[in-house]
């Protein structure tokens, strides 16, 4: 009897192995689906949530449900369907609502499974660091010979593209960038290894650098925001570490300065930046946040429905309130108001707070070296959260799914520290 069991535990064990290795395979792919392939990005985010179920199913472990994200999650989900039932166009607002789940999916599973040993997450560090550094080679080269070693060439709009059909590189790196960045540089700190720390900071430079010449604005602003919270944060909180942090802050401008006086398309690119920011209201994307504003008071319990915005958007200028529309706000925070109304955005901010506050606790319980880990954590959660910030929608599918991946690998991080420290 004892001999059957002992055969039954190992089947059960391998099976789980098998599910853990199709989990990390697919996270692994993830970024390279988000780069050649939105519907193989799909299917990566699909496989990670469904190992995760069958995992928890086999093993009859639900206790992440209680996990305080998990459940403003899916209450979240929840009032999404519930409030789809409101929209003009119901069909197409539940089309969005019913697979948002898989965003919730993804994010436990990294974080209470995938990527919960020093190993996975060393290795997924190196593999991000290793398609970064293509993709900022690719860049380079398209700038310099207007097409990528890729085959793609630069948009019409002077900005560049990369390996990517479309003008998202620079978000895609800047997302990417910060946690590899976070997870290679905490391993090298605590390994002192002084190639790997000079590495981590030549990427790092490298990657805001790139960030730079592809004319993404947002992408580079959201960086540097990110970054300069974190390193104030260490600063305050460890004294000694005050000089290579204004060291690196240094070297950050001085590239910065350099590009900016040698290139003229970053010359321009920043103007704009300028003129974007002291007449924001005035702009279009101003425009769009203040008519995600009306939409929402207009709609304030349940929201106009996912895609009502560019629904009920050119009413608004017939109505003389807005002359100027868009598929959705360009703004998250004004994205879920209009779209699920106050209920809606308290929700949202629930579990960005709720996120947040994972690392700031994290940096808050750690000492000496370890709070590197999560204030760099929090960096990446500040770039990706940040409310005055013209995005992407934050339903549509590659922008989601590169958000949630870049947050989940951050929080999922913060598993390698001290087990006495954590709850």
């Amino acid at each position: 009897m004892s001999q059957i069991k002992s055969i039954q535990a190992i089947k059960r064990y391998s099976s789980q192995q098998v599910l853990w290795s199709i989990a990390y395979l697919f996270t692994l792919l993830l970024p390279l689906g988000l780069i050649f392939s939105r519907g193989f990005a799909e299917v990566c985010v699909a496989m990670v949530g469904l190992s995760w179920l069958l995992h928890s199913a086999a093993n009859k472990n639900w206790l992440w449900l209680y996990d305080p994200i998990a459940k403003i999650g899916g209450v979240a989900w929840g009032w999404l369907l519930f409030s789809s039932f409101f929209a003009d166009n119901a069909l197409d607002s539940f089309a969005v609502a019913v697979p948002w789940i898989r965003y919730i999916l993804l994010f436990m599973a990294l974080k209470e499974w995938v990527l919960t040993s020093k190993k996975s997450l060393m290795f997924i560090a190196k593999f991000l660091l290793f398609v970064v550094c293509l993709v900022i080679v690719d860049v380079i080269w398209q700038y310099i010979f207007g097409i990528s070693l890729t085959g793609n060439l630069r948009d019409s709009s002077g900005r560049l593209t990369g390996p990517i059909n479309n003008v998202k590189v620079g978000i895609f790196t800047a997302k990417m960038l910060l946690p590899a960045i976070g997870i290679y540089f905490f391993f090298a700190i605590q390994e002192k290894s002084i190639f790997r720390i000079i590495f981590s900071a030549f990427v790092l430079m490298s990657g805001i650098s790139m960030i730079m010449i592809t004319g993404e604005r947002t992408a580079f602003a959201s960086t540097i925001i990110g970054i300069s919270c974190s390193a104030i944060l260490l600063s305050v909180s460890m004294p000694k570490i005050r000089k290579y942090v204004a060291l690196i802050a240094l070297l950050i401008a001085v590239g910065a300065q350099f590009l900016f006086v040698t290139q003229d398309w970053v010359r321009d690119r920043a103007s704009g930046a300028y003129l974007i920011v002291s007449n924001y209201p005035q702009t279009n994307y101003g425009k769009l946040a203040i008519a995600g504003y009306l939409i929402g008071k207009e709609h304030f319990l349940v929201g106009a429905g996912l895609k009502g915005f560019r629904e009920l958007c050119p009413s608004l200028i017939k109505e003389g309130k807005a002359d100027y529309c868009n598929l959705h706000p360009h703004n998250p925070y004004m994205e879920w108001f209009a779209s699920a109304g106050a209920i809606g955005l308290v929700l949202f901010m629930s579990m960005v707070g709720g996120i947040a506050y994972i690392c700031v606790k994290q940096f808050m319980l750690q000492k000496g070296t370890m709070k590197l880990l999560p204030a760099l954590s929090l960096a990446t959660i500040i770039a990706n959260f940040f409310p005055f910030m013209p995005t992407q929608s934050i339903f549509s599918n590659w922008p989601a799914i590169l958000l949630w991946y870049s947050v989940s690998l951050a929080v999922a991080s913060l598993n390698v520290l001290p087990k006495t420290n954590r709850n």
